[in-house]
């Protein structure tokens, strides 16, 4: 397990681990998903040049399956084939309150999960959040070069699993 502190004005923690750390189904607020495209690795880049995985926070009544499909659209023009399955969570615990901000679910999660790309467009892609600048596939050895401590956990985590299936 990993346990990490964020934030400045909002400062939350951030925990690590199984996907049995999520408690709650309807807390999860984000999902985010290692895609494999044969034995490579779909990353996407931030405006701030850092590496991650696609994926983003939960829209009003939609369903994790849902806002995944349309995350990864999004963010790297991509969908996953069936039976993608959960590998990791993070537990989100605010460590303070910011006045003036709803908190609706105390801790919330983020689930990660890990497939394979079915489809990877050409089409040019546009996050609607502005975050996301590009995307590429890569080697797994490099994905962990590229990858800050929390996703490289994470991708671990998701190539154990995949080797357990093979």
């Amino acid at each position: 397990m990993r346990e990490a502190v964020w934030g400045g004005g909002q400062r939350v923690r951030l925990v690590t681990g199984p996907p049995s750390l999520v408690t709650d189904p309807d807390r999860v607020r984000s999902i985010h998903a290692v895609g494999f495209v044969g034995d490579d690795v779909l990353l996407v880049q931030n405006k701030d040049g850092s590496w991650t995985f696609p994926g983003g926070r939960l829209e009003e009544r939609e369903t994790i399956d849902e806002a995944l499909e349309r995350e990864l659209w999004e963010e790297a023009r991509a969908t996953l084939a069936p039976g993608y399955v959960p590998v990791a969570a993070t537990r989100v615990e605010f460590l303070n309150r910011v006045p003036g901000k709803v908190y609706r679910f105390h801790p919330t999660f983020l689930l990660w999960v890990a497939g394979q790309v079915a489809v990877l467009s050409d089409e040019p892609h546009h996050d609607p959040a502005d975050f996301v600048t590009g995307r590429r596939v890569t080697s797994v050895e490099e994905a962990r070069e590229l990858l800050p401590p929390l996703e490289q956990e994470v991708l671990q985590a998701a190539v154990a699993g995949r080797e357990k299936t093979a």
